[in-house]
């Protein structure tokens, strides 16, 4: 070290990790349900069943920065419409 130190750099640098690794924690708690799988089917608001078909992802912009939610997608055949199980 020249004898100089950059406080403002070394902040930004403390406080950019810190978001990394709260957006990793967050993101892990919202997906900590699994997606809200509810099994290979379940019952539409008119009562047919609609199956799964596969967990997608939603982008979501944080205070902490980006994080990912995998959601599980239902489609109900009958009613010709998706949805993801509300849990």
């Amino acid at each position: 070290m020249n004898g100089s130190f950059d406080l403002e750099s070394f902040e930004m640098s403390i406080r950019s990790g810190m978001h990394g690794i709260g957006c990793k924690m967050l993101e892990t708690l919202l997906n900590a349900n699994g997606g809200d799988h509810h099994g290979a089917g379940i019952p539409c608001e008119k009562g047919h069943t609609a199956l799964f078909v596969e967990y997608r992802e939603k982008k979501l912009l944080t205070v902490l920065g980006d994080v990912t939610v995998k959601r599980a997608y239902y489609h109900d055949k009958e009613c010709h419409s998706g949805f993801w199980s509300k849990g």
